[in-house]
């Protein structure tokens, strides 16, 4: 999982807090700290979400360090139970394993939101100058957000979207 798309969540749920928060009949909760559960996938098939703690406190350096620690311990079958509870986000990166689109639907409760990530790849892009247009080459993929309606309208979650792409579109090329 790249920490680049951790820490556009984080923007993401800096532009819209109630996409970090927990729906009850009478209240909704909006989480203090953004918790992200990361799906790995493991040896011998199977999928284990454990959390990345804290987000919204962490730099890119921080965060790559935090993910690097996670999967190396899901795959070696190190993780304790506390590593996997807490979450308050879910991000799925799909795309490794070569699928463009897929629109992860579960969403681990009591969270409201999981972002799905598809495969990374260089397409051709047209850009606009002063002056006219032009065709470029740039790293991109599909995204989806699956929402509980309860807590997030339609109006809200593409302005999650948008953060969360204006700030991978922030770091230089």
């Amino acid at each position: 999982m790249s920490a680049y798309f951790v820490a556009a969540v984080a923007a993401g749920v800096r532009a819209v807090p109630e996409a970090n928060s927990r729906w009850f009949d009478d209240a909704l909760e909006i989480y203090d700290t953004l918790n992200i559960g990361v799906a790995a996938a493991i040896e011998g098939g199977g999928l284990i979400v454990p959390v990345l703690r804290a987000v919204e406190s962490r730099d890119l350096f921080e965060i790559a360090r935090g993910l690097n620690d996670l999967v190396a311990r899901a795959r070696a079958h190190t993780l304790t139970p506390a590593d996997l509870r807490g979450g308050t986000f879910t991000l799925s990166n799909h795309g490794t394993s070569g699928s463009l689109l897929a629109a992860p639907i579960v969403i681990n409760q009591p969270q409201s939101a999981i972002l799905g990530i598809g495969k990374l790849e260089r397409r051709a892009s047209v850009i606009e100058e002063a002056g006219g247009e032009r065709i470029v080459v740039r790293s991109k993929c599909y995204v989806t957000l699956t929402i509980d309606h309860r807590v997030i309208d339609g109006g809200d979650a593409n302005r999650f979207l948008q953060a969360f792409a204006a700030r991978l579109e922030s770091w230089p090329l």
